[in-house]
Parts: C-alpha cells; structure tokens; sequence
C-alpha cells in the first residue's frame, strides 16, 4: 500500500478525506489487499466558498482549473479521454423557505452553471453538427411541476429565459415527490437519449417534509442518473445526512454548499474567474449525440 494522501481540502458540509492506493495485488497465494483504501473524516470547519468553487468546476463541469490555482486537485482526473454529452435534467426547489427574491436569484444562477458546461461556446447548441448537450427542468415545492423535458429548448439563451420564467410555488418541501417525477424524466418520450450521460443537478434549500419517502425513491433515481447538489443554507445534522444522500458518489464530486444565497452568486463568479479557459473540452464522442 502506498503512505496515506495529505488530508484534502475541506469539502460539501464539512467534509475531508485522504487516500492510499494499492502499489502491488497479491499472487500466487498472497495475503488479500487491505479495503481501507479512503477515511472520510467530518469536522466543524465549513469549506469556503473557494474551494466549494474548485469543486463544482473539476466535478460537476469537468473542467480545469488556471495553472496557477493552488488547489491540490487541478486537473480534472478522467478515466476516458473522450466526452460524452449530456441529458441534463434540474431539479429547482421552490419552497415557501426560499422566498421569493433568493428564488430568482437561485434561477439566474442555475442557468449561468449550465452555461458553463462543455462544448463551449453554447454547450445546448442544437444547430451544432457534432452534437450538444439537452436539459429538461423540474420545479417543485408542494407540488412536482416538469417545466420542460430534454427536447423542449434548445441553445443556452433560450434554456435561461425558460428557467426565469418558472413561477415560484411557495409552498411545502416534498422532495419524494420531485425525485418520482426525474425518474419518470429519462425516456426517449421525453427526449432522453441512449449513450449520453444522464444527469441530474438538484438545487434545494432544506429537508423534505411532505411527499414520498426519500429513502424508497433515492436508489430509483441513482440507478437512472448520476445525481449532483447544489445546497443552500445551515443545515441541521439530520438535514446534511439526508441530503447528502441525495447526491451519487464520490461525495466530494457531487455535492457542493454553500450558506446562503448571496454566497451562491459569489460562488458563480468565482467558477467563472478560475476555470482555464485556455484547455480546450476533452474531445466528445460523436457517435453518442
């Protein structure tokens, strides 16, 4: 085994981790590799804004940070070279907690993140030949409201003007019930396709309190996506453990708080300060588009 990783940044509500790797697998009758290859550790330090910034641009958009940023996790490591593109579908909180104003604050953020996904100039580029991203969207709050699917918009201007116009609910949390709703999402009747990533980017302020149970419908949704957070707010320890069980794993790819809303807006421009735009997208696999 090789010496255990330096703790990393601290990460999603809390969090740090350090890893080992296994240097040589056993033969020719050997002792079996030890399973503790990675220790989560929760502190009481909340991760700054920053590095919840270096978070969603290596995780959720895949994409590099400037040379000269000083984070240990730079690169964004990726296993295939080639990109896929992806069926995005978000998932925007509109309960009575937000309010109203945080509420468009939280839409007019939501739609500058997925401009910044790859290939760029305009990742929703339906006109591009080699292929484009597709979003659908899905409010909720007392009631689940699918807003648009996969086949509805297409370029990033017209899918920001189709996330301002979502009307605000003000109502209960039922987050069940908005989880039962994506899964029904990905289908080709919706405009999901086959070999594209599907993904879904949820963006709430709290814990379910009505609706489905979010112990029966979370491992549905995983199995048809792979799920990120965008969580806003302080968060009680039974609040952070249910939704950081909404996200996939690993944690620190696919979650990513922040305390409040003014903090998310920060967030957005520090994203956009510190991605290298000089290092193009990865090359996409234009069979899957």
């Amino acid at each position: 085994m090789s010496p255990w990783s330096e703790w990393s940044d601290v990460y999603g509500f809390g969090e740090r981790r350090k890893e080992r790797v296994i240097l040589r697998y056993p033969d020719n009758g050997g002792k079996p590799c030890p399973n503790d290859t990675e220790i989560t550790e929760i502190t009481l330090q909340k991760p700054t804004v920053q590095a919840t910034a270096t978070q969603v641009i290596t995780g959720f958009l895949q994409r590099n940070l400037k040379p000269n940023h000083s984070s240990h996790r730079r690169m964004v490591k990726r296993s295939d070279p080639i990109g896929l593109f992806r069926d995005l579908l978000i998932i925007i909180d509109s309960s009575g907690s937000i309010g109203s104003s945080s509420y468009e604050i939280a839409k007019r953020q939501t739609g500058e993140l997925i401009g910044l996904l790859c290939p760029v100039p305009d990742p929703f580029n339906s006109r591009r030949l080699n292929g484009y991203n597709r979003a659908a969207l899905i409010q909720f709050s007392t009631n689940a409201v699918e807003e648009f699917d996969f086949d509805d918009k297409h370029g990033i201007a017209e899918l920001k003007a189709a996330i301002q116009a979502v009307p605000y609910q003000n109502g209960m949390t039922c987050t069940g019930d908005a989880f039962y709703k994506a899964i029904q999402m990905f289908t080709s009747s919706k405009g999901a396709r086959q070999g594209t990533k599907h993904e879904v980017l949820i963006v709430t302020d709290g814990k379910s309190n009505c609706g489905r149970s979010i112990s029966t419908v979370v491992p549905m949704l995983h199995a048809k996506a792979d799920v990120f957070g965008l969580m806003i707010g302080d968060f009680s320890p039974d609040g952070k453990r249910e939704l950081a069980s909404y996200v996939s794993k690993p944690v620190v790819d696919h979650l990513f708080a922040v305390d409040d809303f003014r903090d998310l807006e920060r967030l957005l421009n520090l994203i956009k300060g510190e991605i290298d735009q000089n290092h193009p997208c990865v090359h996409f696999d234009l069979s899957k588009k």
